[in-house]
């Protein structure tokens, strides 16, 4: 027989309280110190990279940007790619490629030209705190989203998707947001 569910203690009901309060106060203070930043960010709708078609995650066996030049006929990048090939640095550490593709023979053919493994990986995580092999997440879409061509011919999501991808990989982080402001402003004005 299940044993009968207890309620909470008053110390337990406490810690939950002061944990809570703790919490508050952190997001309150983000709010304040990101200032209208925050207001700008807020009101975007995110747009989830893996969740716009099917995403098919390989192992790069070799450098992005060769990746990047491989795929320049065939994609739009997205993400933390398209934030380094638009402005030269990105929001991650780890240097992977995401791309949005519209069939899946790009990546048949940079796995026959020994640039992406042939098997797909089973780590579709998009944002990983955790080490591992550099990776091309595709995204595989009916159709590509807007785009903008930035330095060497290569297709870029537009700064707009860029900050709605950013808000749906990572969520409401400030820090990364206000980067991506400053450097669209650099580039524009």
């Amino acid at each position: 027989m299940a044993e009968p569910r207890r309620g909470l203690t008053a110390e337990e009901r406490f810690e939950a309280l002061q944990r809570d309060r703790a919490a508050l106060r952190r997001e309150r203070l983000l709010r304040e110190v990101a200032g209208p930043c925050w207001y700008r960010m807020v009101r975007i709708v995110p747009v989830f990279f893996r969740r716009e078609g099917m995403l098919i995650v390989r192992a790069l066996l070799a450098e992005p940007g060769v990746i990047a030049e491989a795929l320049k006929e065939d994609a739009v990048f997205a993400l933390d790619t398209a934030m380094r090939l638009a402005h030269g640095h990105g929001f991650l550490a780890i240097r992977e490629v995401h791309a949005y593709l519209t069939t899946l023979e790009p990546l048949d053919h940079l796995a026959g030209a020994g640039l992406i493994s042939s098997e797909p990986l089973p780590d579709t995580t998009l944002v990983r705190p955790w080490p591992g092999p550099p990776r091309l997440l595709a995204c595989i879409v009916e159709e590509l989203p807007p785009s903008r061509q930035v330095a060497g011919g290569l297709q870029v999501v537009t700064a707009e998707r860029l900050a709605r991808e950013l808000i749906g990989a990572v969520g409401p982080r400030a820090d990364l947001f206000a980067l991506l402001e400053t450097a669209e402003a650099k580039s524009s004005g």
